[in-house]
């Protein structure tokens, strides 16, 4: 199933779609591009971005049956920012299965990381990183001009783990999603779409780059 795992169109709730007019247009051009799901998956427990977990249940209420009638099956999900409320509080898993997708501080690492994550694994959620490019804490940075990145140890703990890494579609060409791609160490994608000024493209899933995905094994 071509699925697009991490989006902001639950309309008003976010930093994403302001309303359901631009959702179902961005909807339709997902569909356009071969999405047969899309999960929604708006900010909770993020610094930059807050939001209401009673408001995106609301929203979801109101607008889950018409973003649906896009013809592209459309789920609820969240993005939930690392930090120690997220460990205890309320979350919204991916259309109700155990799956959490999570986000990292990509200035600096947490300190907390995978005691974070092994927490919220005993809670009985199995995680997905999240835009997993976007932590240079993950990759060594080498002294020589023009040489390869390399992966931290912590990469492969986290794999260990069982944590799942998601990556952005309009990343796919960077050379630390080349090197996670290398590796295999990849499981699904996502377009990470806000609103139709935010310069992101949709996912073509007719194009080689999405087809190495297969992102139901798991959902």
């Amino acid at each position: 199933m071509n699925i697009d795992l991490h989006t902001h169109l639950l309309p008003g709730v976010d930093d994403g779609s302001p309303d359901m007019e631009e959702s179902l247009r961005i909807l339709e051009r997902m569909k356009a591009g071969g999405a047969e799901r899309v999960y929604l998956t708006p900010h909770l427990y993020s610094p930059r971005t807050p939001t209401d977990i009673g408001a995106i249940k609301e929203s979801w209420r109101k607008h889950s049956a018409p973003l649906n009638s896009s013809g592209v099956e459309v789920l609820l999900g969240s993005e939930v920012f690392l930090r120690p409320e997220a460990l205890t509080g309320e979350v919204i898993t991916m259309g109700e299965t155990d799956v959490l997708l999570v986000e990292l501080p990509t200035s600096a690492r947490p300190h907390y990381l995978i005691e974070a994550i092994e927490v919220l694994q005993k809670r009985g959620f199995r995680i997905v990183l999240a835009h997993v490019e976007r932590y240079g804490f993950l990759f060594k940075k080498s002294l020589l001009p023009f040489s390869r990145s390399k992966l931290e140890d912590e990469v492969y703990r986290l794999k260990d783990m069982g944590v799942l890494f998601q990556v952005n579609w309009d990343s796919l060409k960077d050379g630390r999603t080349g090197l996670l791609l290398e590796k295999r160490m990849v499981e699904t994608i996502g377009s990470d779409k806000h609103h139709n000024r935010d310069g992101r493209g949709v996912i073509d899933f007719s194009s080689e780059s999405a087809s190495q995905f297969i992102n139901d094994y798991y959902l």
